[in-house]
């Protein structure tokens, strides 16, 4: 990765296209890779929706899913809670396992040496929320590092053999964004789609606060300091630690844990939503210790958050489109497609995804009586890989009927 030093601080305006109730933002755009700054505009979206999310994906890796407790805890909890102290996560899990294996310890480089920096968790392939606060000076724009490493499943200050690390390419964060108003949200744009391995979780949104509390929270970070007067365990970063249970405090900015606490590190860690095997959700990110205060994700921010992702998997999937030599027919389709094969080459393996980037059919070979069936998946876009000895090629199929 070129890592080149930002030291840009923005002193002029850039338009707002502000929803209807007046609070959104547009959201900049900071490429840490060629050192330029640009900005994208809210996204309009129907404001009558209450609640959205996007689907979780549980990676290519394998399919092993950890459950997590169901019900609310009794032992460990912070005094007047239903929500336990932090625990070594793993005690009690694989973290190579769903969802452990989506949340990311995230480094800040400096003289080619790794610093710690703060918790992120993964929401599409190739993108990580966290906290602003990790990125910038506090309330600015102006970058606080000029390049970050992002590495899932490290701990005991080891690095996973299964999955590898990535630097970042890209970060994307509000313009005059708050840690006073809900605002300390970001996503990181890596140079590898290393989340396609490990999954992502769901991130959404909900205006109706009771609901959004209606149900059980899991923390997993990174704690990097040892508080003892606040915490008994001790704490220096190398490890993931999780606790989690009812959250009972939330507001137009705001969900936490009222008695709880967190510690420098956790910082940009999500509070998830979890129904075992139905639900990962994020609905924010730790900005606060005390009350372990998460900004919460409102509709605009979700759904610009949700435009980056899909726009990246766009460019990303179409500059490697090659249509040469096989035919994809018929297309679009309401079920089942075929490969009419004119070249010499011979295809060896064959992959689509949807348009999450989410492999939804891995084969070897191809066989001309069945085609590929796409039947029992919904009307949409899909991306066919073919990958030969030589080459690999890739087609956009738009399935809609069936």
């Amino acid at each position: 990765m070129k890592l080149n030093l930002l030291s840009i601080y923005f002193l002029f305006a850039i338009g707002y296209a502000h929803a209807q109730d007046g609070l959104a933002k547009p959201i900049l755009v900071f490429d840490l890779v060629n050192g330029s700054m640009d900005s994208i505009l809210i996204i309009e979206y129907d404001t009558t929706i209450q609640s959205d999310q996007t689907d979780f994906y549980i990676g290519n890796f394998n399919s092993n899913i950890e459950w997590l407790a169901d019900s609310p805890p009794s032992s460990n909890i912070y005094p007047n809670t239903q929500f336990t102290r932090k625990k070594r996560a793993a005690i009690d899990y694989d973290l190579s396992n769903y969802p452990i294996r989506t949340i990311v310890k995230l480094f800040s480089v400096k003289n080619d040496t790794l610093e710690n920096n703060c918790t992120g968790s993964f929401i599409s392939r190739r993108h990580v929320l966290t906290a602003a606060h990790c990125l910038f000076e506090y309330n600015t724009n102006h970058l606080a590092h000029d390049s970050l490493y992002v590495c899932p499943v490290f701990d005991a200050g080891e690095f996973s053999s299964d999955f590898n690390c990535s630097y970042v390419s890209k970060i994307y964060a509000l313009k005059d964004w708050s840690l006073f108003d809900g605002e300390d949200i970001a996503v990181l744009e890596l140079e590898e789609d290393i989340g396609a391995s490990t999954g992502w979780i769901s991130m959404g949104f909900n205006n109706l606060d009771a609901e959004l509390l209606d149900g059980l929270f899991y923390k997993f970070s990174y704690p990097g300091v040892t508080l003892l007067a606040i915490d008994s365990n001790s704490y220096n970063g190398d490890s993931l630690y999780y606790n989690y249970g009812v959250a009972d405090l939330v507001n137009e900015d705001y969900i936490g844990v009222l008695g709880a606490d967190g510690i420098s590190g956790e910082s940009g860690s999500s509070i998830i939503k979890v129904e075992n095997e139905q639900l990962y959700t994020t609905y924010g990110v730790l900005t606060w210790s005390t009350n372990i205060k998460h900004s919460r994700i409102h509709d605009w921010m979700f759904y610009s958050i949700k435009n980056i992702i899909e726009d990246d998997l766009v460019v990303n999937t179409i500059d490697e489109i090659q249509e040469e030599g096989i035919a994809v027919f018929p297309n679009p389709t309401s079920g089942q497609i075929f490969l009419d094969n004119t070249t010499s080459l011979e295809m060896s393996h064959l992959r689509v995804f949807d348009n999450w980037g989410r492999i939804i059919i891995d084969q070897d070979g191809y066989d001309s009586n069945g085609g590929i069936d796409l039947s029992n998946f919904p009307n949409g876009v899909f991306y066919l890989k073919i990958q030969s000895d030589t080459a690999v090629n890739t087609y956009k199929i738009i399935k809609n009927g069936g």
